[in-house]
């Protein structure tokens, strides 16, 4: 999507607040959708595989089993979002804001969370491996079952 499609949608966004997005199984992946105003949405299944949504807001945002994979949400806002099993792999989480963002069982191997705000996140049983935690924010998070913290023993 181009900047001033975008910026149309998020004109017409602002003006239909109260309209329920349905984005369901839908295939937005390689898209640009940076910025976008997509609160409220609901997008439970879709493909947002590589897409850059640098920006995006997602708050309240309905993404149970969503794919994310290789996905930019660099400074995105999650607050409050359903994403359960929702696959980031190797997704730049960079500056993004999850605060009570529900991503029970989601994958988030490889992922990058500098910076990352999880103030009371549920991470239960969620999949960290390789994932650059550093800088992440992590106050009241739920972390059970998940290997949050978690060391890497190398073998000699």
């Amino acid at each position: 999507m181009s900047e001033g499609r975008v910026q149309d949608f998020n004109s017409w966004r602002m003006s239909n607040l109260t309209v329920k997005l349905d984005f369901a199984g839908k295939d937005l992946s390689v898209k640009n959708i940076s910025g976008a105003y997509l609160n409220g949405v609901v997008a439970d299944r879709a493909n947002f595989s590589r897409a850059n949504l640098n920006g995006a807001n997602l708050v309240q945002a309905i993404l149970n089993g969503a794919s994310f994979e290789g996905a930019d949400l660099t400074g995105a806002h999650l607050m409050y979002t359903e994403m359960k099993e929702a696959r980031l792999v190797g997704v730049n989480l960079t500056k993004t804001n999850l605060m009570w963002a529900n991503l029970q069982n989601a994958d988030l191997t490889g992922s990058t969370m500098s910076q990352t705000v999880l103030v009371e996140a549920n991470l239960k049983n969620a999949k960290v491996t390789g994932a650059d935690k550093a800088g992440a924010y992590l106050k009241y998070a739920k972390l059970d079952d998940t290997p949050w913290f978690e060391q890497v023993i190398e073998k000699d």
